[in-house]
């Protein structure tokens, strides 16, 4: 990478985890510029401005995850693609690990903070992958959005927190939420709960 492509990195870290951290609103530009060592007027080189460094920020982690539900129902949403999706969607969170923190945020956020407004927008376009998913492998006369929702709702919470548990692992002596044995069994955990979905449908 160039020195500028490392810079815009460097934000582009400092800002998710701080956004994660302290909330949108309550993240300054001087406060990522310091986290990621340069000046702050150094930042409008890669980006206009808070609302374009926040919306890069979700859209590096957000689309990667869009990308893989749509690529499951593109394929038929087949059994095998099925079970495995949840532990895909934990793989791409493993590697920005700050982000359900925004997830959660902007469920009990203000509706007025910009960074709800459009994470929030990102939440409802992943739904609606979601909900594209279910109704392709359900038969027309099963189909329950109610249900639906609610089994979302369900993989949702269990995959985003366990981003939000590290207190709960130290107080349990269980090691760190990013080691490959504590993920392993996470994705394990989900490939049963996602089994049992499809069992019951």
């Amino acid at each position: 990478m160039t020195k500028g492509e490392r810079t815009r990195l460097k934000l582009l870290d400092a800002a998710e985890k701080l956004f994660a951290s302290k909330g949108y609103s309550n993240t300054s530009l001087r406060d990522i510029a310091a986290n990621a060592g340069i000046q702050e007027p150094g930042i409008y080189n890669h980006f206009k401005g808070k609302d374009a460094l926040y919306s890069e920020v979700l859209n590096r982690a957000l689309q990667p995850l869009a990308d893989a539900i749509e690529a499951t129902i593109v394929n038929g949403a087949p059994e095998k693609d099925l079970v495995t999706l949840p532990a895909k969607l934990t793989d791409l969170l493993a590697d920005h690990p700050a982000m359900p923190a925004l997830f959660h945020q902007a469920l009990i956020g203000s509706p007025d903070d910009t960074g709800h407004t459009v994470i929030t927008h990102w939440l409802a376009k992943l739904f609606a992958h979601g909900e594209n998913m279910w109704a392709q492998i359900s038969p027309e006369n099963r189909v329950d959005k109610q249900r639906i929702t609610l089994r979302m709702i369900l993989m949702f919470n269990a995959v985003t927190g366990y981003f939000l548990s590290q207190k709960l692992l130290n107080g349990a002596g269980a090691g760190d939420m990013l080691s490959p044995e504590n993920l392993a069994e996470q994705k394990r955990l989900l490939a049963k709960v996602m089994q049992l979905f499809i069992l019951e449908l």
